[in-house]
This record gives structure tokens, C-alpha cells and sequence, in this order.
């Protein structure tokens, strides 16, 4: 399966359902259900601009795959940051000339499955 990832707390979003677009400096042509990788790295409170806090019983995890999501289609960020919310502004970048990946179905896996992530697409073979 192909896999994504993305820094702690905006992985954890997109499974838990609060972070409906992810938005990249490219556009992507795939579709359909991919894994949510969370990287090991931990950024400071300081450069984050949200803080998402899990649900009940949840805590974040580092250097796993959280869950999957799919992805129905990529779109330039100016077609929808007009109708985002304040929070969805602040979980991710909608800097003209940027993409939105459009995020539907997400899972999240009762128990995260530890890989190695890396930088752009990978497959991962849970």
C-alpha cells in the first residue's frame, strides 16, 4: 500500500477525521486508500500551529503507521481555502501556488504498527 507521512499532531488528525486536506508543495495523481505514516521527528510547541489533542485513552505516536485515509482528489489550495473553518486553516498550508490533497474515509488502527517512514511516497507492506 502507499504510504505518506506527516508530522505529529497533523497525522493524528487526518485518522481521527479533524484535518479533511493535506497540503503540499506538489500535486499528486494518486487515488484511492493510503497509510498515514507518523514521523519520528518531534516539533516544538513553538512551530506548531495547532495543538490537537487525542481522544480519550489516545496519546500520539511517533515512527508508525497511525491508520489510512483516501484520497479523492487533488486540487489547487486557492479552489478551497475560502470555505475552510479557522481550525482547518491552522492544520495545514494554504499558501497560493500549493496543492490540496482532498481527504475522505480516514481509519485509524486501534493499535499504530511501527515503520520506518521516509520522504515522499513509500510502500509499506503492513
Amino acid at each position: 500500500m502507499r504510504a505518506f507521512t506527516v508530522y505529529q499532531p497533523y497525522a493524528y488528525a487526518i485518522v481521527a477525521g479533524l484535518k479533511g486536506y493535506e497540503t503540499r508543495p506538489r500535486r499528486t495523481n494518486i487515488r484511492g486508500r493510503v497509510a498515514v505514516h507518523a514521523g519520528k521527528q518531534k516539533i516544538t510547541l513553538d512551530s506548531m500551529r495547532v495543538v490537537v489533542v487525542p481522544g480519550e485513552g489516545k496519546k500520539l505516536h511517533y515512527g508508525a503507521v497511525l491508520g489510512t485515509v483516501e484520497i479523492v482528489d487533488c486540487v489547487p489550495v486557492e479552489e478551497v481555502v475560502d470555505s475552510l473553518t479557522p481550525k482547518e486553516k491552522v492544520l495545514g498550508d494554504y499558501s497560493p501556488g500549493r496543492w490540496a490533497w482532498v481527504l475522505k474515509n480516514p481509519v485509524m488502527f486501534d493499535t499504530p504498527v511501527p515503520a520506518r517512514g521516509r520522504q515522499g511516497w513509500w510502500n509499506w507492506e503492513g
